[in-house]
Formats: structure tokens, sequence, C-alpha cells
């Protein structure tokens, strides 16, 4: 049977398994945690971030709104292997339904690093998103942009 399981991380729910989960968009974390499965997103704090990049069609603009990756991976409760300062080296690959992945390095995205706010965004231009999709501002052709995104993999 399955169970639901709601945790208060930094003053906000966040909801795990079952079916309450594939009526919110949500997104499957696996790999170094210690809460594999699904997150939902809409419970965690929305941030938005514009960007502007290159595709082939020209210069686009967009704004972007959705949790930080970093507080998705977060909710799931990323593990460290044992050692000094072992957190810095974990990288997150983030798949595509369509098998497209990318890596972000976690020390692009934590507060005592980079700190760049790299999210999983739900709406685009204020408008809600048909599935979510990873955004990386400052990447100047959006390569590392999942569209549909699937998973996240904590390595």
């Amino acid at each position: 049977m399955d169970r639901d399981v709601a945790v208060v991380l930094g003053g906000v729910a966040v909801l795990w398994a079952g079916a309450a989960v594939a009526q919110m968009p949500s997104v499957a974390v696996t790999g170094m945690v210690g809460h594999p499965g699904p997150v939902a997103l809409s419970a965690l704090k929305p941030v938005a971030v514009s960007a502007s990049f290159h595709t082939m069609h020209g210069e686009q603009s967009h704004r972007w709104s959705g949790p930080l990756l970093l507080d998705v991976v977060n909710a799931a409760s990323v593990v460290d292997a044992p050692g000094k300062r072992t957190h810095m080296q974990h990288v997150i690959l983030a798949r595509g339904a369509d098998g497209y992945a990318v890596a972000i390095a976690i020390g692009e995205i934590e507060h005592a690093g980079e700190g760049k706010q790299v999210i999983v965004a739900l709406r685009e231009d204020d408008k809600p998103m048909a599935a979510p999709r990873l955004v990386v501002p400052g990447d100047s052709s959006f390569t590392r942009g999942v569209h549909d995104l699937a998973g996240l993999d904590v390595r």
C-alpha cells in the first residue's frame, strides 16, 4: 500500500510518494539521497528567474518560476560520502523524458559555492507548463535546459 509522507523542510511541507504526487508536478530524485522517489515541486517555494539565450531561431528571453534545484535535491536529503568536505563532490544528472541529460555540479548551486539560481521551472512567462523544465540562467545557448524533466540522479 502506498503511503504519503510529509516532511517540513525549512518551514515548507514536502510531500513524497503515493497518489497525491501524481496529481501535482513532481520529479523523481534518485542516487545518493536518503529519500529517493518523487518530490512534489509545488510544495517547494518558487523562485523567478529571467534568462536570454541563443537558439537557431535567434535570441530568446523568457521568465520562469519554480523551486530551486538545490531545494528539490535537499528535499530528498542528499547523503554525503564519508570523509572531509565530500558534499561538494556531488553532481546532479538531470534527465529529460526523451533521454537528454545534463550535469550540474552541486558547487554551482550551493550557497557556499557559486549560488547559481538553477530552477525546476513550472511556469514560463507566467503560464503553467505541461511538464517541469530545468532552467540554468547564464548558459548562453540553453544547452543545459532540460525539457520534460523526468528525473534527477544525485551522484
